[in-house]
């Protein structure tokens, strides 16, 4: 850390801190975000998840994941050194409409965004598994969006299917919460609940505890969508939000920005 200015602490998880700093030796001051985390305490597996973080982020090169500079290791901690998205979460974002939502074309171009950063992670074999709106970054403008956190990813061989139940409850795919197999398809569910909530300002599935929320995901009764977004936009939601795994949509190769879905989605 000596390389770097701590200004501020922008987030604190259960072993680690994310601050906000600036490199000293940088004419231009450019502020990075450093995620560092205690080493004291991780078990084997929780410091292979922080090494396996650094992987994929120097792996992915793309303008919508959030960027990696470098990582470096202390005697009690390791930092990763990460594109500092000054628009905050796409999460407080939502918050901060008051309910006022946004017009369909703003929802969709954020959508597509997500959408193509996703497609370009299963593209390099590679799951996201936590993806939801609090993982989404935005810059200054809040016109760009990035994903980012992948402490929890899984980097699949070909055609390979994850078993581990993870990920944040409310984004869940059906099969996660039966225990069965998974694969490209529940970062897909995710995306969907991501869609849900830029169009409605609130969580697909939601409930009082953890079995109320389950019990909805794996019947996929998601919350009720506003009948003045077009039937394409609700018709997409239906389609990604399908229980079924093997009926929800492929995203294409190469996806483009387009509100135009048919550039997104193939069979």
């Amino acid at each position: 850390m000596d390389d770097y200015e701590k200004i501020s602490v922008v987030g604190r998880g259960a072993h680690g801190v994310c601050w906000l700093c600036q490199r000293k030796d940088d004419i231009f001051r450019q502020k990075v975000i450093i995620k560092t985390v205690a080493l004291e305490g991780l078990t084997p597996e929780e410091q292979n998840a922080i090494m396996g973080e650094v992987t994929l982020l120097k792996r992915l090169h793309h303008p919508h994941i959030i960027g990696y500079y470098e990582s470096f290791k202390t005697e009690n901690a390791f930092s990763i050194v990460m594109q500092y998205a000054e628009g905050g979460t796409m999460d407080k974002m939502i918050s901060e409409q008051k309910g006022i939502k946004f017009i369909e074309n703003i929802v969709l171009n954020y959508f597509t965004q997500v959408a193509i950063g996703l497609e370009y992670m299963h593209s390099k074999q590679i799951l996201h598994r936590d993806l939801k709106t609090q993982n989404i970054l935005l810059n200054k403008k809040r016109t760009i969006v990035k994903l980012s956190d992948f402490g929890i990813s899984k980097e699949l061989s070909t055609r390979s299917l994850a078993s581990t139940i993870i990920g944040t409850p409310n984004y869940l795919s059906p099969e996660i919460c039966e225990g069965r197999a998974y694969n490209q398809k529940s970062d897909l569910w995710a995306l969907g609940c991501v869609l849900y909530e830029l169009a409605e300002l609130r969580r697909a599935f939601d409930g009082e505890n953890l079995p109320s929320i389950v019990m909805k995901i794996t019947k996929g009764k998601h919350n009720p969508i506003s009948e003045h977004w077009s039937d394409d936009l609700k018709k997409l939601v239906n389609s990604i939000l399908d229980v079924n795994e093997n009926k929800r949509p492929l995203l294409k190769r190469d996806s483009h920005m387009s509100t135009d879905l048919t550039g997104l989605f193939g069979n």
